[in-house]
């Protein structure tokens, strides 16, 4: 769902803030930034905290306070932990609510054919642009997910090049590998 605009007294629109809470996570990958409402997350990154919360103000989001990991909601710590320490958890089917509390109809269909790559395995770029129905769109597609904005729960690291090579990946390509190399995946 999109943040709600409404009109100020001249006509023009302004977004409403949307308040939610927050919570860190030690990860052996780095800091994970968590952010959700009652609906579910709207955000995980691995940006410092600085960064995250200035990354959800441009966005409308306001965190009214940070919970401590032990306190993340919908048993998402249990989960964390169990794949970290490399339990062969799909973190992108566990019954875990999201919410894309924006991005646009294009990218929440790239983020959900993202969400369909199963463990362990990668998907090329242009696979996700035929999944969406826009097969020459890959570049667009590319950028979408270079949008996500939920980190291992739309798990982008899954997305390679259609040669079968890394392609990039915001939090960095050691990431990346590290990511997939926890959960098995085969590289080129």
């Amino acid at each position: 769902m999109e943040l709600e605009v409404s009109a100020g007294r001249e006509g023009r629109s302004r977004r409403r803030e949307l308040e939610a809470e927050a919570a860190s996570y030690e990860a052996p990958i780095g800091t994970l930034w968590l952010a959700f409402t009652e609906r579910g997350y709207l955000a995980i990154s691995l940006a410092t905290r600085a960064a995250f919360r200035e990354r959800l103000a441009s966005r409308g989001v306001s965190i009214r306070r940070e919970l401590p990991a032990e306190e993340l909601p919908f048993g998402l710590r249990d989960r964390l932990d169990a794949y970290f320490s490399g339990e062969p958890l799909d973190l992108a089917r566990a019954d875990v609510p999201i919410w894309f509390a924006w991005g646009t109809p294009f990218q929440r269909a790239v983020w959900q054919a993202i969400r369909r790559i199963p463990y362990g395995q990668t998907r090329s770029y242009s696979w996700l642009a035929r999944q969406v129905g826009r097969p020459k769109a890959v570049r667009a597609v590319g950028q979408a997910v270079k949008a996500n904005p939920l980190l291992l729960l739309v798990p982008c690291h899954r997305v390679v090049r259609a040669d079968g090579s890394i392609g990039g990946f915001t939090p960095g390509l050691e990431v990346k590998l590290w990511l997939l190399r926890l959960e098995g995946a085969r590289l080129k």
